[in-house]
């Protein structure tokens, strides 16, 4: 029959058809570790790591430049006021305190000579041999010779003072937190070389995050507790907060005085100062690896109801021991990835392990 080959030939276009338009693989679906945003964790108080510093903590510096010969200290040296710390070369300064030194007896010898003249010529003016303008004249040259010995005195006693700048001492009795210079290494006047601190007035300073700024009040009792070996605890007050947040940060440093130090506290150690909470909002506490950074800012993978993810940026309030508090950004109810965040894709579909909630089974 002649219409046998149109149809075969049908046939084979219609199978060619099917598998051009054969759907593309589905993207799989990832199996991620979640939790369920409760109600947050409010508490009545809240607890930062600090570090023990002084209140008094003096940078020195020479005031003169030059280069460092000898330095005298070590990090961690005890100090007494008046102790030498760092030396500077004093070859030049001694030329100058020699030069002026020297002018000191000459612009006296001037004087004295002025003071001669003046006296001769105030006898001959008694006696009628010289006339006034003469004899004013040579009280205005004792007057130029005055001036000039007091000036030559003067510089004398900068030049060694500026003898005296080339040596580095300490004002005060303290420990050395802070070395700067090297021997051989040159300085600037004024450039930072040497810190002391007065280990008799510590304190615990610490950083808050701007969302819990607000809560803190001068003078507010704080609770300090070190952080390993003993188990004592010890009473504190916040002294000063500072009026502006770390430009790097976004967090204001705390200072917090420490009633009556225990003997075991030593400049540098970490301690934990716990702070009452009054009001504010509840946070919410996450693992620390459900943190996504996106464009260098805290994000978190939010699951929806299509079990997709989608980025979303939160505010995060403090990092804890391998826990982060959020303070903004997400809502009781909502889900978030708190393994594998670095491996997603906006709109990813996901499969959820065994539920929990805020870590904890359901």
């Amino acid at each position: 029959m002649t219409y046998f080959p149109h149809l075969l030939l049908l046939v084979i276009v219609g199978s060619l058809t099917a598998c051009g338009q054969e759907a593309a693989p589905e993207a799989p679906v990832r199996p991620v570790r979640s939790v369920v945003v409760t109600g947050g964790e409010s508490g009545e108080s809240a607890t930062y790591t600090a570090e023990i510093r002084s209140r008094f903590e003096t940078d020195l510096s020479f005031q003169v430049p030059g280069k460092v010969v000898r330095r005298d200290v070590d990090l961690g040296t005890t100090v007494k006021p008046g102790q030498v710390l760092a030396q500077l070369e004093q070859t030049d300064t001694q030329l100058g305190v020699d030069a002026a030194r020297g002018a000191v007896p000459a612009a006296q010898s001037d004087l004295d000579r002025s003071r001669s003249e003046e006296a001769r010529f105030r006898d001959l003016l008694e006696r009628g041999l010289t006339t006034r303008a003469q004899y004013q004249a040579q009280q205005t040259a004792v007057r130029s010779a005055e001036a000039k010995l007091a000036q030559a005195t003067a510089e004398l006693r900068l030049a060694q003072q500026k003898l005296g700048y080339t040596t580095l001492r300490s004002s005060q009795d303290g420990v050395v937190t802070r070395v700067l210079i090297e021997v051989g290494s040159v300085v600037a006047a004024g450039q930072r070389a040497i810190s002391v601190a007065r280990p008799s007035t510590l304190e615990a300073v610490f950083d808050v995050p701007d969302a819990r700024i607000g809560e803190l009040q001068s003078n507010s009792a704080v609770v300090i507790a070190p952080v390993q070996g003993e188990k004592t605890v010890w009473a504190g007050r916040v002294r000063e907060i500072s009026p502006a947040a770390d430009p790097v940060t976004r967090t204001y440093q705390v200072r917090t005085t420490i009633v009556d130090p225990p003997p075991s506290l030593r400049l540098g150690m970490t301690v934990s100062v716990t702070l009452p909470r009054v009001g504010g909002a509840p946070n919410v506490a996450l693992p620390s690896a459900a943190i996504f950074q996106k464009d260098a800012k805290p994000a978190v993978w939010v699951v929806t109801k299509e079990d997709t993810v989608e980025l979303r940026a939160v505010t995060v309030e403090r990092y804890d021991s391998g826990r982060v508090f959020i303070a903004e950004g997400l809502r009781t109810g909502e889900r978030v990835v708190t393994a594998g965040v670095h491996r997603l894709a906006p709109g990813q579909k996901v499969k959820l392990a065994p539920q929990t909630s805020n870590g904890k089974p359901q």
